[in-house]
């Protein structure tokens, strides 16, 4: 195969950073077709990037023969549905974070592509950023020596007419708040750097939006001798979005956001020095550098470089972050399916009661 077809289904405002990844690559892939729910927004989508096909029903997006891949840009809540319908009609899918609002939907994803012998990736987009990768490469050298503490923040603030939208400020639909909406990413960046962790404790609150969910969180993520502290927001009224990733070794530190490694060792600092250099400027971050990874990874027949499994492992860490915060207690990682988060339906009753007891409290 040389070249592919794409279709993007949801035509909101991520998606023009698909469109705009997919028209880069020139003859390797070719934009067929647009598919979203708004009549008006697929048919502007469709004429703003020369798509020649649009339409109101994916089904007309994934019955097309010239299309091979496809680009979700939709509610959380239909990640699920869709891209199994997608792999089951031969389609590869890349879906935008999280994969799914729960691991049930999660592992039937993983599933469908398995069996479709299809490719199923999720846009964490952060990982292919150039200092993410020295980043990496410091750690996996052991430079800073053996990290014993790190802190990773999310502290961003979101109007209340962000919430309007129907689809999210509920558990239902955008399956959580600040923690799998906007802090996803900082948590794969830990488990990219660090690995998973082996339990965590979490509380959240809704401290400035009237909102079903979360818009605070702040959790303790433990692994064998190192400690985080995580916290995520949507209601942090401050000058700018603040992210940090803070991580602490025995002989030195990285600070992501901007990146800042650092050692008083002065060899260690030097060979820092020459990690960094060893990992040159991207010469396409972000969203186009993975959905480039993503195209390339179908036309060479080998995994993305952000696999589903990826995915999952995201958000096993937030299911747990949310069962701790709706139990009060210590969640112990991995995640067994008799978890009471596991399933759709578990998720949705325990952050019913969640949600009850704490208007009784108020």
């Amino acid at each position: 195969m040389e070249t592919v077809g794409v279709g993007i289904i949801g035509a909101g405002g991520i998606a023009a950073a698909h469109a705009k990844a997919y028209q880069m690559l020139g003859a390797k892939a070719h934009l067929i077709g647009v598919a979203d729910i708004d009549e008006d927004r697929a048919r502007a989508f469709a004429r703003r990037y020369e798509i020649p096909v649009w339409s109101t029903e994916d089904e007309d997006i994934l019955k097309r023969d010239d299309i091979q891949v496809v680009s979700l840009c939709l509610p959380h809540h239909l990640h699920a549905p869709v891209a199994i319908a997608a792999l089951q009609a031969g389609k590869h899918v890349l879906v935008e974070k999280p994969l799914a609002i729960s691991l049930e939907e999660a592992d039937a994803m993983i599933r469908a592509a398995q069996k479709a012998k299809r490719r199923l990736s999720v846009v964490f987009q952060l990982r292919f950023e150039s200092d993410v990768q020295r980043a990496r490469l410091i750690l996996e050298r052991g430079l800073i020596g053996a990290p014993f503490y790190a802190e990773a923040s999310c502290l961003w603030w979101r109007r209340p007419m962000y919430y309007e939208n129907t689809w999210r400020g509920k558990w239902a639909t955008e399956g959580g708040g600040a923690v799998i909406n906007q802090a996803v990413h900082h948590l794969d960046l830990l488990i990219y750097l660090l690995g998973m962790p082996q339990r965590v404790y979490a509380e959240i609150d809704t401290v400035a939006h009237q909102i079903e969910v979360e818009d605070w969180c702040l959790a303790t993520l433990y692994w064998d001798g190192l400690k985080t502290s995580f916290c995520a927001s949507t209601c942090a009224e401050l000058e700018t979005d603040s992210s940090r990733l803070l991580i602490l070794g025995a002989h030195g530190s990285l600070q992501m956001f901007p990146f800042r490694p650092h050692s008083r060792h002065e060899e260690r600092h030097l060979q820092i020095g020459e990690a960094c250099r060893a990992i040159p400027e991207q010469e396409t971050p972000g969203h186009t550098a993975e959905i480039h990874d993503f195209v390339h990874s179908v036309l060479e027949n080998r995994e993305p470089r952000v696999s589903a499994t990826e995915g999952r492992r995201a958000l096993e860490l937030i299911t747990a972050i949310y069962q701790s915060a709706f139990t009060h207690e210590v969640v112990h990682l991995p995640l067994a399916t008799d978890s009471p988060c596991y399933t759709t339906a578990g998720k949705l009753e325990m952050a019913r009661r969640y949600t009850a007891s704490r208007a009784k409290r108020s």
